[in-house]
């Protein structure tokens, strides 16, 4: 048996896809909000650079947690809180903004309340699992 193999065994599978789900998730979102960034004839300046910046971020957040996850590095917790706090807190100070701006329709904010709640979710279920997993390895 090869030692990914092994590895791959001795990771609990819902803390393992969970974590990986959140990946595609944040890579999905992010890649798509990226794409919009540079279609978008109204954003320029600061703003331009900052949501670049941000959906980058978040990106490269993910890619990190992947492949920490995959070499089984010493710092995939750290790569993983990262993500987790970064992409809830982004979700969270932009999903406020959207819900109390007037500017918005009402479908809009449902799809970005929708898209932070499942950002949300993913994050805590990979988190606790993470958790678990580590507790479990500390046990044995």
């Amino acid at each position: 048996m090869s030692a990914t193999t092994t590895q791959l065994q001795n990771r609990s599978l819902p803390g393992w896809l969970a974590r990986v789900v959140l990946i595609v998730w944040t890579i999905g979102i992010w890649g798509s909000r990226l794409r919009n960034i540079v279609t978008d004839d109204e954003l320029a300046g600061t703003e331009l650079v900052l949501a670049v910046v941000v959906a980058g971020f978040l990106i490269a957040a993910a890619l990190a947690v992947g492949y920490s996850m995959k070499r089984n590095l010493v710092g995939h917790g750290r790569a993983l809180g990262i993500l987790v706090i970064a992409g809830i807190a982004r979700f969270t100070t932009r999903g406020i903004a959207i819900l109390v701006n007037s500017e918005f329709d009402t479908g809009f904010k449902v799809v970005h309340t929708v898209l932070w709640v499942i950002t949300v979710v993913l994050s805590v279920l990979a988190a606790r699992e993470y958790a678990a997993e580590r507790q479990s390895t500390v046990r044995s």
